[in-house]
């Protein structure tokens, strides 16, 4: 496992992307709903099987659960604000799922394959709609994102990265960066599991 002296930690978590809900980051269009930026930042729909961002409010949860989410992948940070209603969002049938992506892999040590592929084969047995989320929903969600986008064949690696970047992604933070490029390789993203079993339709996909 790899050390981090003390110092060097407190850097990373005082500019880390959990560090301000100021840095919403929010273009409106792909979001299909009343779900304001104080409910959920940077919310937005990706296609009919999954929609992504930032940390909700218990009224966005519950805005949530009035589309018809079904499954909520958290990437960290994500269920920092639900932890007093989450309970009764899983009595409707809502299930949390954690597939944490920490601090030292968002700038250093990246993403494995082996967590990515976990993550996948995750969603693709997690019943549809999910909501993808971190804490702002830009970073570690634009790269799931992005990969999912590339997976499903619903954009290129350029048109993915554009749109990642369109929604905050910001590629400074390079373990998340060093872990989108790795999947350019056709032969590394085939690896990944298809994250959900119908064929996207265009009438089905939102685009920025």
């Amino acid at each position: 496992m790899m050390k981090f002296a003390a110092p060097f930690l407190a850097v990373l978590l005082l500019i880390s992307p959990n560090a301000s809900q100021a840095e919403c980051h929010e273009p409106r269009n792909c979001n299909p709903t009343s779900i304001t930026p104080k409910e959920i930042c940077n919310f937005h729909k990706v296609d009919k099987d999954l929609y992504r961002g930032g940390r909700p409010t218990c009224l966005g949860l519950a805005k949530l659960e009035s589309l018809g989410i079904r499954t909520f992948i958290d990437l960290g940070g994500a269920q920092a604000r639900i932890h007093h209603c989450k309970s009764g969002a899983e009595s409707l049938g809502i299930r949390f799922i954690r597939i944490k992506i920490s601090v030292p892999r968002i700038y250093l040590t990246g993403v494995s394959d082996k967590q990515l592929r976990d993550l996948f084969s995750a969603m693709k047995t997690a019943p549809k709609p999910i909501f993808v989320s971190c804490s702002l929903g830009r970073d570690r969600t634009g790269m799931v994102v992005a990969l999912y986008r590339m997976k499903r064949g619903e954009m290129s690696f350029e048109e993915a990265r554009r749109e990642a970047l369109y929604y905050g992604y910001r590629p400074r933070y390079r373990g998340l960066r060093n872990a989108l490029e790795r999947y350019q390789d056709q032969r590394k993203l085939e690896l990944l599991p298809v994250p959900s079993a119908d064929p996207p339709s265009a009438a089905t996909v939102c685009r920025s």
